[in-house]
């Protein structure tokens, strides 16, 4: 029986936070590089200057979806369950939020910088939810 979802804002979100701006960095670099962006150093700033921005919009951003419409915001979360199409939402377990101290744009520079310098927390696991270690969809 599934857990019933409990949300969090709790210290792990910083680690997931961080890990999924070391995702994002690695996508974009990839695509730089499929793209003929060859200089590390250009690819480098362009991920420094995008995660910023995005990470201030996850902040402190918000968007219309339509005209007319009032603003929402970003809210990025993490779960322990996939939200699949026949998911109740009562059923997703933990939910984590940000962490009182845990800003987007300020962990922007460092997981940029660990990316592009090697550093082996950067080289982040990811995968679908078809092959989730332990875990039927």
């Amino acid at each position: 029986m599934a857990k019933s979802t409990k949300l969090v804002r709790d210290e792990a979100y910083d680690e997931m936070g961080a890990a999924y701006q070391c995702v994002v960095t690695a996508t974009l670099d990839a695509a730089l590089k499929r793209h003929g962006m060859k200089s590390a150093a250009t690819r480098r700033k362009v991920a420094e200057e995008f995660l910023f921005a995005l990470g201030e919009f996850h902040d402190t951003g918000w968007l219309r979806p339509a005209d007319a419409t009032a603003p929402v915001y970003p809210l990025l979360a993490f779960g322990e369950r996939f939200l699949n199409l026949d998911t109740p939402p009562a059923a997703l377990g933990t939910v984590y939020l940000p962490s009182p101290a845990f800003a987007f744009h300020e962990y922007a520079h460092g997981c940029v910088g660990a990316y592009y310098d090697g550093d082996p927390a950067a080289q982040v696991g990811t995968g679908t939810v078809d092959d989730t270690p332990g875990e039927a969809p």
